[in-house]
């Protein structure tokens, strides 16, 4: 049952006795772990192991909202976070919570419980790749978990990055984090420019589009692929720094195409000879019934001439075919062309995010 995937939010109606269909339960929670035996979910009163052989359905479910409104408005900057993440996971991640570590030497990564914080490694150089996202509480404390945070990745030869974020478009940080202010502060940690985190509707994102191919802009031509071509990763790569590990490609280039299924919305520009050639693309993710869009890029000299939008409403309408009403994306501050665009179509700014890095 691919919905039940650690992390993901669910529904669940089960059997109270093996092979009773008559006698059965609802849970509602979100998956911390699961097996070949049973899944268990973190629901509001505790966690609860169901056998597998008494799941009688699943259904996934968004998360959880936090007060009334639209759905992209109402979910929690953790909740925000999380789906984010799920779009854009390494090879190399761990969990840590002092649960796990009762259980170190466990058969394997997968037998983790998904919560408390995030740890991720790439040979890429993506901070989100890189870096400590604090989801729940690791049940360590905030001195004694920085402290083992450092100490794995010193494990893998690499500084510690720990990935801090707000509950609201603000510089407070959110109760998941806040505590490591201070720590980073007193440990020499310098923050990044904030990234911020914005949420829309898909639909209005669409803005018209029924489908795709609806949301080319004259000239163009819209193509939804399930595989990036090598033009995409030529575009992606173009401004990577000499310095860079010779590994890093490959490591981006897996990453990319990591969550499947994921899909490549591009703009091709069509010339009266027949050919055509790539102006802008980026990716899709659904996760959480959620739509995550990532990796946004336009030709530099074909800016500003509605490729950027076409793609983004082209996503969108892609979403909305399939019943996702709500997308989000990441954005660095500085990059006003992306903000402009994505704030053009709806979407609003909901927290923003620093990564902080050991010097």
């Amino acid at each position: 049952m691919d919905d039940l995937q650690p992390g993901r939010r669910v529904v669940i109606r089960y059997s109270l006795e093996p092979g009773d269909t008559h006698s059965t339960s609802d849970a509602l929670g979100v998956v911390t772990s699961a097996d070949e035996a049973a899944v268990e979910i973190d629901t509001k009163r505790g966690p609860l192991r169901i056998p597998r052989a008494q799941i009688l359905l699943v259904h996934e479910v968004p998360p959880a909202p936090t007060r009334a409104g639209r759905t992209h408005e109402i979910v929690s900057a953790v909740d925000l976070r999380r789906i984010s993440a799920a779009a854009w996971l390494p090879d190399d991640v761990s969990w840590l919570h002092v649960e796990n570590l009762r259980n170190e030497g466990g058969e394997s990564d997968a037998d983790l419980l998904q919560k408390g914080w995030l740890l991720r490694s790439s040979d890429s150089t993506t901070r989100r790749a890189n870096s400590c996202l604090p989801v729940t509480d690791s049940g360590l404390g905030w001195e004694q978990g920085l402290d083992a945070v450092e100490e794995w990745y010193r494990s893998r030869e690499k500084p510690s990055r720990v990935q801090i974020y707000s509950a609201d478009d603000s510089s407070t940080l959110a109760p998941e984090c806040e505590g490591l202010a201070p720590l980073l502060s007193a440990r020499g940690y310098s923050p990044s420019e904030a990234v911020l985190l914005l949420t829309g509707s898909t639909a209005e994102a669409a803005d018209g589009a029924s489908n795709p191919a609806e949301a080319a802009a004259a000239g163009l031509i819209i193509d939804v692929a399930d595989a990036p071509t090598s033009e995409h990763f030529a575009a992606w790569t173009s401004q990577r720094s000499p310095g860079d590990a010779p590994g890093s490609a490959a490591a981006f280039r897996g990453l990319i195409e990591a969550d499947q299924p994921c899909e490549f919305v591009t703009a091709y520009a069509e010339h009266p000879d027949g050919s055509r050639s790539m102006v802008a693309v980026c990716r899709v993710v659904e996760r959480s019934k959620w739509g995550v869009i990532t990796n946004l890029i336009t030709r530099p000299d074909l800016r500003r001439r509605g490729a950027g939008r076409s793609v983004v409403r082209a996503a969108a309408a892609l979403l909305a075919q399939r019943g996702v009403r709500s997308y989000l994306v990441d954005i660095e501050l500085g990059n006003e062309a992306s903000l402009s665009l994505f704030t053009s179509l709806g979407a609003t700014v909901r927290h923003r995010s620093w990564y902080a890095e050991q010097g």
